[in-house]
């Protein structure tokens, strides 16, 4: 009975695998085609007619070095304040027992559930009101207030995981709070921040909504506005160049899953191993 529920595991594991890689493999097959050959076979292998000149027009009238540097840009400032606070936020949630912080971790989670839609234009007025309308912090800020809720939410759960022995054991040897809190817990938090770090970041670099609102695409053209512009209307788009485009826009993010997975893996799996 064992052997047949692990077969069966195996074949949904396989066949979630095969769905989830047809968009990957539609996607790499039609960056070397023709806009034609697209529209005529799209999931058959590509001629050697095109090769990789989709990509290299894209790359050109997508500037996309400037794309690249300003997206990873945004990204890193925001998720790096977003990580630093919500990892304190967590840490303050899941050891304070105290009414205040138990109606903040409701107040927190609350901000997952927010449609991002929602808050755009109280987040235009507020950055105008604070003088960072179409600026780089500006944009930034606001992407990190975004993401911060469900950082806050996962690390609140990963830290209820960490006995409190470890942490009183350190008190009786001197350690105030903060100092255990870097030497303790912070040793204990690489997986799920790693894992964070990249659910957070592919966010921010696949995002189109805040670039398009919040600053002028024209100062800070992110990946997405970059792309966003090879779509046509009344169905005048160059698929050839839109797929070499969206190519190009996977390509960090793969090599930056690829180079965190172990990292990924673990941060998903270290609340049920510490359980």
């Amino acid at each position: 009975m064992k052997r047949i529920q692990k077969i069966s595991l195996e074949l949904v594991a396989i066949g979630l695998g095969v769905l989830f890689f047809i968009p990957l493999y539609l996607l790499i097959i039609n960056s070397f085609k023709s806009h034609a050959e697209i529209l005529r076979t799209p999931l058959a292998f590509p001629g050697i007619d095109v090769g990789v000149d989709n990509i290299l027009r894209a790359v050109k009238q997508m500037n996309i070095g400037h794309a690249y540097a300003t997206t990873f840009s945004i990204g890193f400032v925001a998720v790096m304040i977003a990580i630093s606070f919500s990892a304190l936020a967590g840490y303050a949630l899941a050891r304070l027992e105290h009414p205040v912080f138990r109606l903040m971790y409701w107040v927190f989670l609350a901000g997952i559930l927010l449609p991002i839609p929602s808050l755009i234009i109280p987040l235009v007025f507020v950055l105008k009101a604070l003088g960072l309308g179409n600026t780089f912090i500006g944009i930034s800020f606001a992407y990190a207030a975004i993401i911060s809720p469900f950082a806050i939410f996962v690390y609140c759960g990963f830290f209820r995981t960490i006995p409190r022995e470890l942490e009183e054991a350190a008190f009786i040897d001197g350690c105030s709070p903060v100092r255990a809190f870097i030497q303790i817990v912070l040793p204990l938090m690489k997986p799920v921040t790693a894992t964070l770090v990249i659910l957070q970041f592919i966010y921010v670099w696949n995002d189109i909504l805040f670039p398009l609102v919040l600053v002028n695409s024209a100062d800070y053209p992110t990946v997405g506005i970059a792309l966003w512009k090879f779509f046509g209307s009344r169905g005048r788009t160059d698929l050839s160049l839109l797929f070499g485009g969206s190519s190009l826009v996977l390509i960090p993010v793969l090599v930056m899953f690829l180079s965190f997975q172990r990292f990924f893996v673990k941060g998903l799996v270290a609340g049920a191993i510490k359980g």
